[in-house]
């Protein structure tokens, strides 16, 4: 089942800001698995220039990067770094027929992403459909509508197969 819109309540909709966030984290780690530079530089980078960043937490135009969607970032990008190598054992079982090699890295950083804060980051049940939701709109806005039925195809198996994806904090 498509995680769509359509299907989903008003209150797992990602609006602006919770999208932004995630789409900043996205170019983060998509910078960081394309260069040798750190996880400081990269985000210091990011947040010193908020016009690169398209972050307008508050929608005032000043592109700043609130303090608590700094955290988020950071923890979150730094979730998916310290478990790069078990993400991606987790996306090879969960879509065999395409190899990371062929996976575009910006479907692959999404995929890192999401399922790093469903599997180590999430505050509660429903939160799943929301990281879910912004996964597809981001990999849709940046590369195309079928590579986000991918991402939600892979995204809804994780929630499907890993029940503790939808709740982590019951753990």
């Amino acid at each position: 089942m498509l995680l769509s819109p359509t299907y989903l309540p008003k209150d797992c909709m990602p609006t602006k800001a919770r999208l932004k966030p995630r789409t900043l984290a996205v170019r983060v780690l998509y910078e960081l698995s394309q260069t040798d530079h750190t996880i400081d530089a990269v985000l210091a980078n990011h947040f010193a220039y908020p016009r690169l960043s398209d972050t307008d937490d508050d929608d005032d135009g000043s592109g700043v990067v609130s303090p608590q969607h700094q955290e988020f970032i950071r923890t979150l990008v730094t979730a998916a770094l310290n478990n790069r190598h078990t993400l991606d054992a987790l996306i090879i079982d969960l879509a065999p027929n395409v190899p990371l090699s062929d996976m575009p890295l910006l479907q692959r950083v999404v995929l890192q992403l999401a399922i790093a804060e469903m599997r180590y980051m999430g505050q509660g049940r429903g939160d799943y459909k929301l990281i879910i939701n912004a996964a597809v709109e981001i990999t849709r806005a940046y590369v195309g509508d079928t590579p986000a039925r991918f991402v939600n195809g892979v995204l809804g198996t994780v929630a499907l197969r890993y029940p503790e994806s939808r709740n982590p904090s019951a753990r």
